[in-house]
């Protein structure tokens, strides 16, 4: 008989999304060690386009975007996902992160298991620059991926390079629920001041430097809380939404500090101010209308959730 998983790592991928990059991905859950976990891909799109990959669960729904992308459903894809998880534990990733450390998910599992009562969530990122992406991979095809991570240098804040070449970073702090720094390759933040179409945009050109879909939690604590929220289109709200209900309840800190992921940088898609705002129009509302409601609205018709 097969053994439980302790933990199921849920990685999400959309539409058109970098087959590649997300390959790579998966390679660094694979490769982790210290514990027995499982992996789901929830792909939403017109047609199934992730391979199969041996201990990999796949879960597929039909979706036909609008003609500029704008209208996928992140917190729908990952609720695919966890419906079908048999972890104690859930880790929800992205497509396009990879793991530092061999054994990131052994230590973060350990962390909270020391307090039924604790969630884990955005953990520190690096970047890994668009124009080393390919030679990342190169080493990965010819060498593994433990090879390939062990290359990198992390000798530069926010980033990790394959030669160690400085790279010019812009570094921007923003006062939200917890401080926040945003960083942008100077080319980006180059480009982004060459038009004045960009204002509003920002999200295009540089990111935070936490993975916000990263999150840790026990299977019990999602449910009690009613899942991800359905609403959100494209560069939603769920995961701060999510991070939101679980505030409320539980004891949501941080991932440690010492455990960092990377992000592969990729070419930004669509992203809409107008779209933003009607998000955080809906998380207003949410917060607004209180936890209790908010939560029964999420688990209305959802009987998995009601478990």
């Amino acid at each position: 008989m097969p053994v439980k998983p302790e933990l199921s790592v849920v990685v999400p991928v959309y539409g058109q999304f970098d087959i590649a990059r997300a390959c790579v991905s998966i390679q660094s859950v694979l490769s982790q060690k210290g514990i027995n976990y499982e992996v789901i891909v929830s792909e939403q799109g017109e047609s199934p386009r992730f391979p199969e990959i041996p201990r990999v669960k796949h879960t597929f729904s039909y979706h036909k975007p609008q003609q500029d992308l704008s209208d996928f459903n992140p917190g729908n894809v990952r609720n695919n996902a966890i419906a079908i998880a048999n972890g104690e534990f859930i880790y929800t990733n992205d497509a396009d992160i990879i793991f530092l450390d061999p054994e990131y998910l052994s230590k973060t599992v350990q962390e909270i298991r020391r307090d039924q009562n604790r969630v884990f969530y955005r953990p520190f990122m690096r970047r890994l620059p668009i124009d080393e992406f390919e030679d990342f991979e190169k080493i990965i095809r010819e060498r593994g991926i433990e090879t390939a991570i062990s290359s990198l240098n992390l000798t530069q804040e926010y980033i990790a390079t394959l030669n160690g070449k400085k790279r010019d970073i812009r570094v921007f702090e923003k006062k939200s629920i917890y401080p926040k720094t945003f960083t942008a390759f100077e080319e980006d933040f180059q480009s982004y001041i060459a038009d004045e179409k960009n204002k509003g945009r920002e999200p295009m050109f540089w990111n935070e430097n936490r993975h916000c879909g990263g999150n840790l939690f026990r299977k019990s604590q999602f449910l009690s809380v009613g899942g991800y929220c359905e609403d959100f289109v494209n560069w939603g709200c769920e995961d701060s939404d999510l991070q939101w209900k679980f505030s409320e309840i539980y004891d949501l800190r941080f991932f440690p500090a010492n455990l960092e992921v990377m992000h592969l940088d990729h070419p930004k898609g669509y992203f809409s101010p107008e779209m933003w705002k009607r998000n955080e129009e809906i998380s207003r509302v949410r917060i607004t209308t209180g936890l209790e409601r908010t939560i029964e609205r999420d688990r209305r018709n959802k009987l998995w959730l009601q478990q």
